[in-house]
């Protein structure tokens, strides 16, 4: 008998509206359920995609093209759905993933300006078949999400656009 294919969820939404915190939830509410449960997070999730994420995400690092994002992106997505996600799932795991590839579709094609066509063509090499089965998309006020923000100090590089 195979073993049962687990469930891969992502959490979309602008920064402060909650994603973190309700991946952290839902994944206590499923583990005292008995599920096995991974929680992650884009860009990183694996070793070479957290490397990724510190070039990404420094606020002394270069201003990236939007391109170089994107390439960047799908490249630690492909680290994470091989190294982290696809494992997980072959386990049985339920995957808790706070971002994916929408996060790239809007902030490096639609808020970047690159072609939505090249973005897609991204993912296609690097999410291929593997995308969640289910995307939940957070949402807030701007004056909550902004104090949210606001609390956690100072700006990354990411957070700063």
């Amino acid at each position: 008998m195979a073993a049962k294919r687990g469930a891969f969820i992502s959490f979309e939404g602008a920064d402060g509206v909650g994603k973190s915190t309700q991946v952290a939830r839902v994944g206590d509410a499923l583990a005292a359920r008995g599920c096995t449960v991974l929680t992650t997070r884009e860009p990183g999730g694996a070793p070479g995609a957290e490397a990724i994420r510190t070039l990404l995400k420094d606020p002394d690092g270069p201003d990236w093209l939007a391109a170089s994002e994107a390439l960047m992106m799908s490249a630690a997505r492909a680290e994470h759905l091989d190294k982290t996600i696809a494992p997980a799932l072959a386990r049985g795991a339920v995957v808790l993933c706070d971002r994916f590839a929408d996060s790239t579709t809007v902030y490096q094609a639609y808020a970047g300006g690159l072609p939505l066509e090249a973005v897609m063509a991204l993912h296609r090499v690097a999410v291929g078949s593997q995308w969640p089965d289910l995307t939940l998309v957070m949402a807030a006020s701007a004056r909550t999400a902004m104090a949210r923000r606001g609390a956690r100090g100072p700006a990354d590089r990411f957070e700063a656009k």
